[in-house]
């Protein structure tokens, strides 16, 4: 989110990766690792060459916290997830995986309903209202 509020700001410039590590206080090996998976979901483009850098690929308007939250976290493994399989005679044992899913399922689906209705251009607004 830091990374595509900060090339919200500036959607006409390329920025390189040197300047958003400097924004997010992290190494731009590290950005530059972000640039790539933004780029494959198709949230920015780049350029190479010394005067490349990143930008959206699209208006701040037309890109949801849904889309970017897929193309971030993926999916999430339910809360609780056993590494051993559960003892099935235990009436626990042979339904808590199920249940855990199924709850996991439910908040999945309210957090990107909640995500689709919110857009970046409405974080960037947000982040610039606020005091310095």
């Amino acid at each position: 989110m830091h990374v595509l509020s900060a090339l919200a700001l500036k959607p006409e410039e390329l920025i390189t990766s040197d300047k958003l590590a400097q924004s997010v206080n992290t190494n731009p090996v590290v950005i530059r690792r972000l640039l790539c998976e933004l780029n494959e979901a198709g949230l920015i483009e780049t350029q190479r060459g010394p005067h490349g850098g990143a930008r959206l690929a699209r208006a701040a308007e037309d890109i949801t916290l849904a889309q970017i939250y897929r193309s971030a976290v993926g999916e999430i493994e339910p809360f609780g997830a056993h590494p051993q399989e559960p003892a099935r005679k235990c009436p626990v044992g042979r339904n808590i995986k199920k249940t855990l899913q199924s709850v996991a399922d439910r908040a999945r689906q309210a957090v990107e309903r909640e995500y689709e209705s919110i857009t970046l251009a409405e974080i960037v607004r947000e982040v610039q209202s606020l005091p310095a």
